[in-house]
């Protein structure tokens, strides 16, 4: 009876064991699901991060060339109209077409690398010509606007420029110049028809991933004929991950107001 007892005893022992063993492996693998999940979302997080701040630094790139092309030329940059974007200003007799306010930026023109096709930023730039000189703001034409003579170096130069903008920042919001719709935060809702929020002298669009799915890495509301961007302060999401750099006439006229050398 006694080892009959005992035999009891071990086996009841190894089913104990062999229970708390199951019970430990299942805790073990519950945490290393967690931690695999963690580990992955943090690389995913970190991935899209370096992608954002890869836009980031092209965009930038390209706002600090706008300038110096401002600077020099007394005009922002012509848009580029070709289908995929060969780098080049669209001229007509070297001259931007007065019906051209968006398409790809030229980085060709403003002495940049090409980059690849999935990488190249849109571009639109506000443009409201007039016969009138002092009230002309078309800023992608060089223009004399401040009475200067030919032959003189401040004919058509940057300071032209300056008033086009300031005709620019006078007018109305107008849906049929480049502008910025809200961040769906503060700025309210992305809604390009609903919410219009201000003209911008340019702006910028760098496409990020196709993180919503919908088989164009541009997110809505930046397609190919739409002169409505989000703000820049959009927050990254699922449906906006685009970066976004604009800048309105009056900032961008005191930009250049502070950078001229008299």
């Amino acid at each position: 009876m006694t080892a009959l007892r005992h035999k009891l005893s071990s086996i009841r022992k190894r089913r104990k064991q062999v229970g708390v063993t199951l019970v430990e492996l299942s805790v073990v693998l519950v945490i290393f699901g967690l931690l695999s999940w963690a580990s992955f979302s943090a690389y995913e997080t970190v991935a899209v991060q370096r992608e954002r701040d890869r836009a980031m630094a092209a965009a930038s790139e390209v706002q600090s060339n706008i300038r110096s092309f401002a600077l020099r030329n007394g005009r922002l940059p012509c848009p580029d109209t070709s289908s995929d974007g060969n780098g080049l200003e669209t001229l007509a007799g070297g001259v931007c077409d007065g019906a051209t306010q968006l398409g790809w930026f030229p980085y060709l023109s403003l002495g940049m690398t090409l980059p690849n096709a999935d990488l190249r930023a849109r571009y639109a730039v506000f443009r409201a010509g007039t016969v009138d000189p002092l009230t002309d703001a078309d800023l992608a034409i060089s223009k004399e606007r401040t009475s200067d003579q030919a032959g003189d170096l401040r004919n058509r130069d940057v300071s032209d420029l300056i008033v086009a903008l300031n005709n620019a920042g006078r007018l109305s919001l107008d849906a049929t110049h480049p502008y910025l719709t809200g961040d769906a935060g503060r700025a309210g809702a992305v809604n390009c028809t609903a919410n219009r929020v201000t003209n911008v002298a340019y702006w910028i669009v760098l496409p990020l991933s196709d993180r919503d799915g919908d088989m164009s890495l541009l997110d809505v509301p930046h397609t190919k004929t739409n002169l409505c961007a989000t703000s820049v302060a959009t927050a990254i999401s699922v449906n906006f991950d685009d970066v976004v750099i604009a800048e309105p006439p009056a900032q961008l006229a005191g930009w250049l107001r502070q950078t001229l050398p008299w």
